[in-house]
């Protein structure tokens, strides 16, 4: 049964693409913007273009941190995974070389950096062979598989896995979150931490000017919400400018870049979109979800190492168990993806967007009852796809060349297909998720080059 439906996935996939490509003919080139712009193919690509897309009433955005497609579904039946046969060199032009391997248990113990200049030597020129001595650590080879998440997997055969769905900047978590707002990040390649850190990096005194989705929900009336997890700083405790392991929804941070757009931070009714998690289980109660909804975790449940993976995967089961245990799981569509690849090892060369991107990949794993069951597809996607699904769904003109140009995915479902049933898996009984060790990082085996950095804010933070 299961390979009659990967067969099935991989033709339909496979219609789907020349239909999409035969569209493509003739397409207009769009112009690089740096506000929303309707361009002559926005205009044409009304919602009676895309049937069965006005099933979808709910979007939901479920972004984790830091792990490649490699990391997390490299073994993952039927999808483009590494080789067994994969060895990267310890050192450029070394013999010494290392194998993937199922990562130990407590591993990694530190972060793997992957910073600009970190992921362009990790990347060596499409290679993909510099991982290694450009993460300076054995574990950026390491894998995890459904022993270790087994959720995920689980996810995965019963909806769509994307195994060509990547990042949109080669780079850090700061300048990636940046398009999954605003499908750009205005030039920025580095974290900037803090507002007076987005300010030094881009000479700008309004951190970031440019038009995000905020801009086109409010003129379109298109109800959204940014779901930000926190907990209480405990007394006494500074957060020393540094806002992952106690976040605040209305406080910037690298995880929640809206507040850092002068147009957001500057509106009470566009602040207001920026809410306490405990909101959404609310929003389901009382009849109340938003059309389209952004959830970002705080660090412990993250899955950025050094936290556990099991804190972060029942992180997500619960938000999805509540969506799926709801009357708006009929009508949804769940996106989960990872911010960046975390420094973890991914052995396809990412496709040259622009100067910025693509960076490596991440999971992205579909979930809804149009996604299609125990599907991979394998067409190429960022971040910038899911502005693109939103900006078709509700008519919405595109914010830069990034999002109007990108593929939007549709592929990843047939809406005329019986819908799927929730999958609701149980959390543990007494589950307490764990507060991560101390953080610190692992340091490149080579010297690299910095570009440009703002100051320290410090402290070794996560990124």
């Amino acid at each position: 049964m299961r390979v009659r439906r990967f067969i099935q996935c991989l033709w339909l996939g496979c219609l789907f693409v020349a239909a999409f490509l035969l569209a493509s003919i003739g397409k207009a080139q769009p112009s690089a913007a740096s506000g929303p712009q309707r361009s002559r193919t926005a205009n044409q690509m009304a919602l009676g273009s895309k049937p069965g897309l006005d099933k979808i009433s709910h979007v939901i955005w479920i972004i984790q941190e830091n792990h490649s497609f490699d990391n997390y579904f490299g073994t993952y039946p039927g999808a483009d995974g590494f080789e067994p046969s994969t060895c990267l060199p310890t050192l450029p032009g070394s013999t010494k070389c290392v194998k993937p391997f199922h990562m130990p248990a407590g591993q990694p113990a530190c972060d793997l950096q992957h910073y600009w200049e970190v992921a362009h030597a990790a990347y060596n020129n499409g290679k993909m062979d510099g991982f290694v001595w450009a993460e300076g650590s054995p574990y950026t080879m390491g894998y995890y598989d459904q022993r270790d998440i087994p959720n995920y997997w689980e996810y995965a055969r019963h909806f769509t896995l994307a195994d060509r769905f990547f990042s949109s900047l080669n780079g850090p978590s700061g300048p990636n979150h940046l398009y999954t707002v605003a499908g750009q990040s205005g030039g920025l390649i580095v974290n900037a931490f803090t507002l007076e850190q987005v300010e030094e990096a881009l000479d700008d005194p309004d951190g970031f000017s440019f038009a995000s989705m905020a801009n086109l929900f409010s003129a379109t009336k298109v109800s959204w919400k940014y779901y930000v997890e926190t907990q209480p700083l405990p007394p006494g405790q500074k957060k020393d400018g540094i806002h992952l392991y106690y976040p605040d929804p209305k406080e910037y941070s690298i995880w929640n870049p809206l507040p850092g757009f002068k147009s957001v931070r500057e509106s009470p009714t566009q602040m207001a979109h920026l809410v306490d998690l405990e909101e959404y289980y609310r929003d389901l109660r009382e009849g109340t979800l938003p059309q389209v909804s952004w959830f970002v975790p705080m660090l412990r449940d993250s899955e950025h190492p050094p936290a556990l993976l099991a804190n972060g995967m029942w992180y997500v089961t619960r938000i999805i168990n509540a969506l799926m245990e709801s009357p708006y799981w009929k009508d949804s569509v769940v996106f989960l993806t990872w911010d960046d690849y975390g420094g973890f090892y991914d052995h396809a060369p990412p496709p040259t967007a622009d100067a910025f991107g693509y960076g490596p990949r991440v999971p992205m794993v579909i979930l809804s009852p149009y996604a299609r069951p125990n599907c991979v597809t394998h067409h190429v996607s960022d971040f910038t796809s899911v502005l693109k699904l939103i900006e078709e769904r509700w008519n919405l003109p595109h914010l830069t060349a990034r999002d109007d140009q990108a593929y939007d995915m549709l592929d990843a479902f047939d809406f005329d297909q019986r819908p799927n049933p929730p999958l609701v898996i149980p959390l543990p009984t007494g589950f307490k998720p764990e507060a991560p060790a101390p953080f610190c990082e692992y340091k490149p085996s080579v010297t690299l080059e910095l570009p440009y950095h703002p100051s320290h804010p410090g402290l070794p933070v996560p990124h």
